[in-house]
């Protein structure tokens, strides 16, 4: 997968991976929030009303997190904390690709590459690891 992107939105690290807005592990403790650019150019819109949905009313049989998605919280860039972020956006690529194609073409994948994560430094952690 392409990993070579290392500034994310939190739409595609945390949003699209139905991590609750309010979750602890994106407050400023956890996640590198850019400056500049404070927020990303692009999220796709027909993907990001389904996210939003999902977060606020769930899925059958679930009741999803309540109302209060914020479209300024998932626009925020971010150094990405995982390279699930990645995935999140290869699948949807991979969906919009089975559209256009008539089927979903099994494929296997993955990423290694590095992360970042707001951690005190010591002899054990770094801000930043593969």
């Amino acid at each position: 997968m392409p990993t070579d992107k290392f500034v994310e939105s939190s739409f595609w690290n945390f949003d699209s991976l139905f991590q609750p807005q309010s979750h602890p592990a994106r407050d400023m403790h956890d996640t590198f929030f850019l400056k500049n650019p404070v927020s990303c150019n692009h999220i796709p819109e027909d993907y990001c009303a389904r996210v939003k949905k999902t977060h606020e009313e769930g899925l059958e049989n679930s009741f999803g997190y309540g109302k209060g998605w914020s479209l300024e919280e998932t626009r925020k860039n971010i150094l990405r904390t995982h390279t699930t972020a990645v995935s999140s956006q290869m699948l949807y690529k991979l969906a919009q690709e089975a559209k256009g194609s008539g089927g979903f073409k099994p494929m296997k994948y993955f990423s290694i590459d590095r992360v970042f994560r707001n951690e005190t430094l010591d002899a054990t952690h770094l801000a930043e690891f593969h």
